[in-house]
């Protein structure tokens, strides 16, 4: 197997074992067993779990900054076409194989951790709600939704979103 494809195995079998049992209740063993590579593989790509964790929460983080932006909004859309287009962007997103770990680990797990992964999560959270905000503004500007304080509205879908 190649080195990138063993280090993606390694961190998707962490984030499956991270959503299951916690971060605290989850170890190496459990990851190379899970994995089924050696311990010794386990330290060629990460230093400890706690490495591991942070590749794992950057990794998926930047799939989701990549896939949110993509939304196309124009003037001729009317609001089945609008509702559309937001949807395919929730589904394109939530269709990443391990979107429900990932989001189990960001809203159960990560906090709890360590200062740095909280503050990992919040940033997250404001990156997520700045792009929705220019959605609904952008939405606003053509028509299509209410006028509201667009920030809001934002703060609104993402509170959603944390409690799936």
């Amino acid at each position: 197997m190649k080195k990138e494809a063993r280090k993606a195995q390694l961190i998707e079998c962490a984030l499956k074992l991270f959503a299951e049992k916690g971060y605290h209740s989850t170890s190496i063993a459990d990851i190379v067993r899970s994995s089924g590579v050696a311990r010794g593989t386990f330290y060629i790509y990460f230093q400890d779990k706690y490495h591991i964790f942070q590749e794992l929460l950057k990794s998926n983080f930047s799939y989701i900054y990549r896939i949110l932006p993509d939304l196309k909004l124009t003037k001729e859309m009317n609001e089945q076409q609008l509702e559309k287009a937001l949807r395919e962007s929730l589904k394109q997103l939530l269709s990443h194989k391990n979107a429900i770990d990932f989001i189990t680990i960001v809203t159960q797990e990560a906090v709890g951790v360590d200062k740095g992964f909280a503050e990992q999560v919040e940033h997250f959270y404001q990156t997520i709600t700045n792009i929705f905000c220019g959605y609904v503004a952008r939405a606003q500007v053509l028509g299509k939704v209410r006028k509201q304080d667009p920030y809001l509205v934002a703060r609104f879908v993402v509170g959603i979103l944390k409690e799936v």
